[in-house]
């Protein structure tokens, strides 16, 4: 019996695996900065809608877990509805790639298309996200939470290292714009199906279910926690903030290709020097993650995203330019692993949900810094806006020094799940 249940651990450890390594090769075909943002601008969309990118994917991703969380927390099983939000997310992402391919003379219908598919692939995936996160930390324990992202991060990386050299290959094979493009978002969607398929095949164990409670009732109640609770509270600010700082995310690629001279091929490169990057930040902490060492990791993630724009302010040489995006995606990498650590290791398992629906919903506010970041630069150009990214990341490292709880929490829900 015991066997059986060690399989069933393994089972749904490694579909967890497989949902993320395939998710990673599929993110690299729709990467908001090296691939969607010179999507648009190639279609004459306005820097303020490619602002909007991130503002969706982040936004749209974060802004309906609350709404959640208040209907999932009660219930034991949260994987249909995971399932449910899946198909929508390949429905859209199959309305994107035949709209490019058949609306090639329209570019403006294009734009419109592809900010609403996004934005609706965006909540679907944050319908997704509450049930995601609480299976997820119902079938690997907290001493294994760091060797599963990396597996999902590193080995995705691979693939994702080969997604990036399709690109160069499909961007320079003479295909004619935007049919290019749309290659590339077939490619990508193949992948992102699959890898919703992989989680949608995990076989979830009940939960300990909460109180049936009412949003309004949740609402009210979310003050108390938020007073409550000093370390949930300091880990929102830092969280808050970095996302924040990735406000000029978006125009790195447009930056390199429209004042640099860098050539539109050079986008397949710099996906492969952000993947490379992320695949060694990935190996290099797992083990700090493993061993409950997830608040050190943050602060090398925040440092990371320190640096990327101060290099984006100082590197004119095209050719050298993927080091900003090396250094963003290892930031953004690193953060991802500490970031969901840190909140199961804050969050009581009956309000999980309730923790990471709040979380998740404050956290949409800083996406709309890019949109704001987007309307700045046509007036200020985008070197200021490398500087404000540099002083958010900066800000948000400083108050990850203030972790002192969270580093005891981290170690406490190790030694709980210990073999």
């Amino acid at each position: 019996m015991r066997a059986k249940g060690l399989g069933e651990a393994n089972r749904n450890f490694w579909l967890g695996v497989y949902n993320g390594i395939l998710v990673n090769g599929g993110e690299a075909f729709f990467h908001s900065g090296l691939v969607l943002a010179p999507f648009l601008a190639a279609l004459g969309a306005p820097a303020w809608a490619i602002g909007l990118i991130p503002t969706i994917r982040i936004g749209g991703w974060f802004l309906p877990q609350l709404f959640v969380a208040s209907r999932l927390a009660h219930q034991p099983f949260k994987l249909p509805v995971y399932r449910r939000s899946s198909t929508v997310r390949v429905l859209s992402f199959a309305i994107l790639t035949a709209t490019v391919f058949a609306a090639g003379g329209r570019p403006g219908l294009i734009v419109v298309v592809t900010l609403l598919v996004l934005g609706v692939n965006a909540i679907a995936g944050g319908v997704g996200g509450v049930p995601f996160a609480d299976v997820t930390a119902k079938v690997v324990p907290h001493y294994r939470l760091g060797t599963f992202w990396v597996l999902r991060n590193a080995i995705g990386g691979v693939l994702a290292l080969m997604a990036g050299l399709v690109l160069s290959r499909v961007l320079d094979s003479g295909l004619p714009f935007p049919r290019d493009f749309g290659l590339v978002f077939l490619l990508g969607s193949t992948l992102m199906a699959s890898a919703y398929l992989a989680f949608a095949l995990v076989r979830e164990p009940a939960g300990t279910p909460a109180l049936r409670e009412p949003m309004r009732a949740m609402l009210r109640r979310l003050p108390s926690v938020l007073r409550r609770d000093d370390s949930f509270r300091r880990y929102l600010r830092v969280r808050f903030l970095a996302l924040a700082a990735l406000l000029a995310e978006p125009f790195y690629a447009v930056h390199a290709i429209t004042n640099l001279g860098a050539p539109v091929t050079s986008l397949g490169t710099f996906v492969v020097m952000a993947t490379f990057a992320s695949i060694t930040v990935n190996f290099a902490l797992r083990r700090h993650a493993d061993r409950g060492r997830n608040v050190t990791v943050l602060q090398i993630a925040l440092a990371l995203l320190v640096a990327a724009p101060i290099a984006a302010l100082t590197i004119d040489d095209p050719r050298a330019f993927g080091v900003v995006f090396a250094l963003s995606a290892a930031g953004t990498s690193a953060m991802g692993i500490a970031a969901w650590n840190l909140l199961y290791a804050v969050s009581p398992a009956p309000e999980r949900p309730l923790y990471v629906g709040v979380a998740n919903s404050v956290l949409a506010l800083p996406s709309l810094a890019p949109v704001a970041a987007g309307l700045a630069a046509g007036l200020i150009g985008f070197r200021p806006l490398f500087g404000l990214a540099a002083l958010v990341a900066a800000s948000s490292l400083a108050f990850s020094f203030r972790f002192v709880r969270l580093r005891e929490l981290d170690r406490a829900a190790l030694e709980q799940a210990a073999p």
